[in-house]
């Protein structure tokens, strides 16, 4: 039976709704008839999202894959010279050879 995806007691009560807050505009075949229109929508747009999120979790994976951190054996290096820190320039009240570490 092909109503089983919908929810058929949800489309009577969205349809009953609106007819009463039409006041007498819209006939209730009008609002049954726009209340399929938005179940068969709401069907076929949770298809379509279902989808995307399939996509953006394909697309999220191969970026995690790729956003490897790699170290840097330049910022890791620790055979730099004192003198690169504590140069003559470098002193602070009384003498001190403060560089802020």
């Amino acid at each position: 039976m092909k109503n089983q995806q919908y929810n058929l007691s949800q489309i009577m009560r969205t349809a009953h709704r609106s007819y009463r807050r039409a006041n007498g505009e819209k006939t209730f075949s009008e609002c049954l008839v726009n209340s399929w229109k938005l179940a068969k929508l709401q069907v076929a747009m949770s298809g379509v999202n279902e989808n995307a999120k399939k996509a953006m979790e394909r697309r999220n994976e191969t970026i995690r894959n790729s956003a490897k951190a790699t170290p840097s054996k330049a910022y890791n290096d620790l055979n730099i010279p004192e003198s690169a820190y504590y140069n003559p320039n470098s002193t602070g009240l009384y003498g001190a050879h403060y560089v802020g570490d």
